[in-house]
């Protein structure tokens, strides 16, 4: 597999911009070439172009006391060349000394220059300094009011997508999806109608994410019917099904073997409620249209999870939706749905829930064997 580099055109700008730091010097033009060509990548390069980015930025001599200064013609030091170079504070985000990424962060109080620059303030909200994060959750409160709802959702459906692996930013008070991206209703129309678009990619675990806040919610029905990714209308529906919005929140560790430590990693999930416009059955009987097996195999997998727990009227009024997924295209359906039948008419009890629809967006294939059965705790 072929490991990904800078194109040619940024990788000669950042090397000579080395030579000009190891000189003490950070010249305008070149700094904001930089800038400008590095705004062009997508924001998905973000760690790898980083790492280029930190190499470049090798440690300024120090600037002399002020009153040599004239006669040596000093270097600024880093700090000098922040305050009087525009454009270096984007650059300094990636810079080793955590108190030089804290006053870029600072300095950035307008529109960052491109997707790239954006996803990169955002991103360290996740900094290991806690100071850094601080400044962090400052600028993008900055930034917030000068970016239009286009460009923060472009960013938020790139990082919703990593936030499960924020541990850091966890620490921190308030670690919701609104203190990331300060999301607004005008955002949430944006970021919606990119995971509607969304074609291929996390679209499932980045929605599931985006329901932390209530801003989505008018959105699920929508994208429970025109989104083009079969996961994202599977949760879409299954929130809407459910009456609950639910998101990833952790890893629980239950021992299997205690004198061998064998254990297993349980995912967590946090819920909050939501208002569905339409009754549970009518979302039920979509999914159990939808042209997708994964859709409908929610609606079968929802079915199981009610034996024992709905009454007897509630079976009538979903007797012709079982009905429907007894002729489904897909063996596992027909299967599920003639167990279910089977149950009905011998009475069962509650089966124990297996919330398969739950186990986690874009990770979840449920014609996986390994995935079906998987015990969730809300």
């Amino acid at each position: 597999m072929e490991l990904w580099s800078l194109p040619e055109a940024i990788t000669d700008v950042l090397w000579r911009l080395e030579g000009d730091l190891r000189q003490g010097r950070a010249p305008a033009d070149r700094v904001q070439q930089a800038v400008s060509l590095l705004a062009d990548l997508p924001p998905q390069k973000l760690a790898a172009a980083g790492q280029y980015i930190r190499d470049a930025l090798v440690p300024v001599p120090s600037a002399p006391l002020e009153f040599l200064s004239r006669w040596l013609g000093a270097t600024q030091g880093e700090a000098g060349l922040l305050r009087t170079t525009p454009g270096l504070e984007y650059l300094f985000l990636f810079h080793r000394d955590g108190h030089v990424r804290e006053a870029a962060l600072h300095k950035i109080d307008q529109a960052p220059p491109g997707l790239f620059w954006i996803a990169a303030i955002a991103y360290r909200q996740n900094d290991w300094a806690a100071a850094v994060r601080a400044a962090a959750r400052r600028c993008v409160a900055r930034m917030a009011a000068h970016v239009g709802p286009d460009g923060m959702a472009d960013a938020a459906y790139f990082l919703l997508a990593r936030v499960p692996t924020w541990g850091r930013w966890r620490l921190e008070p308030h670690s919701d999806s609104e203190n990331l991206f300060l999301m607004r209703p005008e955002m949430a129309d944006a970021l919606a109608r990119r995971i509607g678009r969304a074609a291929h990619g996390p679209a499932g675990g980045v929605l599931r994410q985006a329901l932390r806040q209530p801003y989505m919610d008018g959105h699920l029905p929508t994208l429970a019917t025109d989104a083009i990714q079969p996961i994202v209308r599977m949760v879409a529906l299954h929130t809407l099904i459910e009456g609950q919005a639910a998101w990833p929140e952790g890893w629980r560790r239950e021992v299997i073997n205690k004198p061998f430590n064998i254990y297993r990693s349980i995912p967590l999930y946090a819920t909050r409620p939501i208002a569905r416009p339409e009754s549970k059955t009518y979302y039920l009987e979509q999914a159990a249209r939808d042209r997708s097996v994964v859709v409908r195999r929610l609606a079968a997998a929802t079915l199981a999870q009610a034996l024992g727990r709905e009454k007897g009227a509630v079976w009538k009024e979903w007797r012709p939706l079982l009905a429907r997924l007894e002729q489904d295209p897909d063996r596992s359906i027909r299967e599920r749905i003639a167990f279910i039948q089977g149950r009905l008419a011998h009475g069962g009890g509650p089966l124990v829930p297996y919330l398969e629809a739950l186990s986690g967006g874009e990770n979840f294939a449920p014609d996986r064997d390994s995935d079906r059965g998987r015990e969730i705790e809300l």
